[in-house]
């Protein structure tokens, strides 16, 4: 079987082999061209009736141009006949997954890569691994799904990925076109995560960093600006002096893409008597690298013990920063920017935002939090 794009030009000029040949068409996959070893060449329409396959002869090249023959082909199957679906490769998700994880990742960073790639290691594969990945229907899933009932938010995480795959499958010629089995699948209920600091316990957390400054400056330091930036970590721990131009941070691949963040005067005063001697504003003992996660995780554990902040994760930070923001009577549509929040059902509504608002609203958050954390 070959399929290609038919045109009037090949189908009088392709030439005849020793064997029947057959070129399905790539517009209309219904019809195809056979050309037999004596030259004559004619138009078919392959089609299922009442669970039987058939192939309806249209007629030759001479009496259906191009354009008729697939006009005729639609019709026949308008009429009520079903049309063929190919056959598909005998693939099962564990093989299809080494081929998903070789070819997909150009869409994640990194770390979204090794997420995702525990993720069906250690939620997906189990249960539906040997699976051809034609053969997975919905009730597969529902039953997959059911079983990681005691894990939600990782449950959740899977299917997103495992719909993705099954998108990917279809994309590539492993599945039949609009057989998706995740699509609309409806998932748990989070449980929400978001826990904010009061001001008594950023003044806590700020009393034990300056106790830890004299030994882990770069570490005390990137948790100041996590503060006083609402930023994830991976944008401040992977700062370089290039991104800092200006007075602000302009972050060419932070999460949701390029970012500028707008500073206020503490972090700018921080930053002036910063020396890193690094190309990284906070690296790592090396100074060739960025400060690890795995290091300011572990020093963020001896932070939040010290400061009786049990709990708290360094991502609260940035939790407490927009609830800062939402006292602060910040608009919302503004927040938005300064958090660097991609919902596509919003971003129209930021297109509108001068840089000045922004830039206003972060010094204003940034100031009532300097405020409130002087002894």
């Amino acid at each position: 079987m070959k399929k290609t794009s038919l045109t009037q030009r090949f189908v009088h000029r392709v030439k005849p082999g020793s064997t029947t040949q057959e070129y399905y068409d790539s517009e209309v996959s219904t019809l195809y061209l056979r050309v037999y070893p004596s030259g004559k060449r004619y138009f078919f329409v392959r089609f299922q009736h009442q669970g039987l396959r058939k192939n309806h002869k249209l007629g030759s090249v001479e009496e259906y141009s191009l354009r008729e023959a697939r006009r005729e082909a639609l019709t026949v199957i308008h009429q009520g006949c079903s049309p063929v679906k190919e056959a598909l490769p005998q693939m099962t998700l564990q093989s299809f997954a080494q081929e998903f994880f070789q070819r997909y990742p150009r869409h994640w960073k990194a770390r979204t890569l090794l997420k995702n790639q525990s993720a069906f290691r250690l939620h997906i594969a189990p249960m539906l691994g040997d699976r051809l990945v034609h053969t997975i229907e919905r009730r597969d899933v529902e039953g997959w799904f059911s079983q990681l009932s005691h894990v939600k938010g990782s449950a959740n995480q899977a299917l997103v990925l495992l719909s993705v795959m099954m998108q990917q499958c279809e994309a590539w010629g492993y599945r039949h076109k609009n057989t998706n089995p995740c699509c609309r699948f409806k998932r748990y209920k989070a449980k929400g995560r978001e826990r904010y600091l009061t001001p008594e316990e950023l003044r806590r957390l700020w009393r034990v960093l300056d106790v830890l400054e004299a030994d882990e400056p770069v570490a005390v330091m990137v948790v100041r600006l996590l503060v006083y930036t609402g930023c994830r970590s991976s944008e401040v721990r992977t700062l370089q002096w290039k991104d800092y131009r200006s007075g602000n941070w302009y972050l060419p691949d932070s999460k949701t893409g390029a970012k500028t963040v707008f500073l206020c005067s503490e972090v700018k005063a921080y930053l002036k008597r910063w020396q890193s001697g690094s190309d990284y504003l906070f690296p790592a003992a090396c100074h060739t690298q960025p400060i690890s996660s795995a290091k300011l995780g572990a020093f963020w554990n001896r932070v939040r013990q010290s400061a009786g902040l049990e709990g708290v994760r360094l991502h609260d930070l940035r939790h407490t920063y927009a609830s800062i923001a939402i006292q602060a009577k910040v608009n919302l549509v503004v927040l938005s920017r300064m958090l660097g929040h991609a919902d596509p059902e919003t971003t129209l509504k930021y297109a509108h935002l001068g840089r000045a608002d922004i830039g206003k609203a972060a010094s204003h958050v940034s100031g009532v939090l300097a405020e409130g954390m002087r002894l």
